[in-house]
């Protein structure tokens, strides 16, 4: 399969996305090793940190497939597509579903939901959410045949 401009840019989504989901996994893994060694946080911050420390090998797997997709992308691997097409389909239902969450006041991430918070959550999940839709764009234009001026199929 061939690299295309627009598998391009789903690769280079990708690849930011799952790094920054990388980079916030090592965030958990670093706030758990400072609040083991007896750093002082709250009892509501303990709490959303044993909360994110149970779905933290779920979010680095997701990482890990988010960048093997990217790489698959550009190396023109044929099974990387549909790799990346799941992968961004799962972060935009759960970019979603947390859009409905922080809309509702059902923010995960705060206990007391402030003006504050809330446009901070839609913000980040917003973004979040929009950068995996925008791979899933650019995996469709990718898969759209190109057609010649004259209309017929490239």
């Amino acid at each position: 399969m061939t690299t295309t401009p627009a598998r391009t840019v789903a690769s280079l989504l990708l690849f930011a996305g799952g790094t920054v989901v990388a980079v916030s996994a090592l965030a958990i893994v670093v706030a758990k090793l400072l609040v083991d060694a007896g750093m002082a946080v709250s009892a509501a911050d303990a709490a959303l940190l044993a909360d994110l420390l149970g779905v933290l090998p779920l979010v680095i797997g997701f990482a890990v497939v988010t960048l093997v997709a990217a790489a698959g992308l550009v190396a023109g691997a044929s099974w990387a597509t549909g790799l990346a097409f799941v992968s961004a389909l799962v972060a935009v239902a759960i970019g979603g579903f947390g859009l409905v969450l922080i809309v509702l006041g059902g923010d995960p991430a705060t206990l007391l939901a402030s003006p504050a918070s809330m446009a901070d959550g839609l913000g980040i999940t917003g973004a979040f959410t929009a950068v995996y839709l925008l791979v899933i764009v650019a995996l469709a234009a990718a898969a759209s045949p190109r057609t010649t001026t004259s209309g017929a199929a490239a």
